[in-house]
């Protein structure tokens, strides 16, 4: 006689193993995309923050084509590494206020992830890959950064400029920071790859930033 075990029956583990990557990664989507969707935010720079997530996931790809690396919470990760911006001057999350940017985004994504019954492990490699996206201490978290570095520096320079101005920080600060901050995330990307990609990007952001200093 066999017995007839019922879905809400299983181990959770097994559980755990129902949700496929495929519509892990859809449902990280399209809560970025609606967070970005807001009338908080100004259009320009909700659609430049929408873009380097994409373009992130993307480099994800790039940089890992050709291995057998589970991808899952990479993807993920960096579609919600920047979360925290869709809500910097809204009224929710505002307990997540004076915590750094990674924190918030893990704390976003955390909630986010377990409301939707994500597969604990995934949930875990995620949020740990988001709180150490900046110092990148593992090789799968280096991954991210390259990918997160690229992005930036392909064409979300800008975006970071008009986001800061539009948060009311002096110009010339804004400037000096963006020069610096191109030079380290340039510096920062380990990967082959990921270096040759980047390149050219690298030149025509110093070269932008030498022009708004002469405004």
């Amino acid at each position: 006689m066999s017995a007839n075990i019922s879905g809400s029956a299983l181990p959770n583990l097994e559980r755990d193993d129902f949700m496929k990557k495929e519509e892990m990664i859809q449902k990280a989507e399209d809560f970025m995309l609606d967070s970005f969707q807001s009338e908080d935010i100004p259009a320009v720079i909700a659609n430049g923050m929408i873009r380097h997530l994409l373009q992130t996931r993307r480099y994800i790809l790039v940089l890992t084509e050709g291995s057998k690396r589970d991808t899952t919470a990479l993807e993920i990760a960096a579609l919600l590494h920047g979360i925290e911006r869709a809500y910097k001057r809204g009224r929710k999350f505002k307990e997540l206020r004076g915590k750094d940017h990674e924190t918030r985004s893990a704390m976003i994504t955390q909630e986010f992830m377990k409301k939707n019954k994500f597969p604990r492990k995934v949930i875990k490699k995620t949020i740990g890959l988001i709180e150490k996206h900046e110092t990148a201490p593992t090789a799968e978290s280096k991954i991210l950064r390259d990918a997160d570095n690229i992005s930036f520096l392909e064409n979300t320079l800008p975006i970071w400029f008009e986001t800061r101005l539009w948060m009311g920080e002096d110009r010339k600060e804004i400037i000096e920071d963006c020069k610096k901050r191109v030079n380290e995330k340039f510096k920062q990307i380990k990967s082959k790859k990921g270096k040759e990609l980047s390149k050219k990007f690298h030149k025509k952001w110093c070269n932008w930033l030498f022009q708004k200093e002469l405004v």
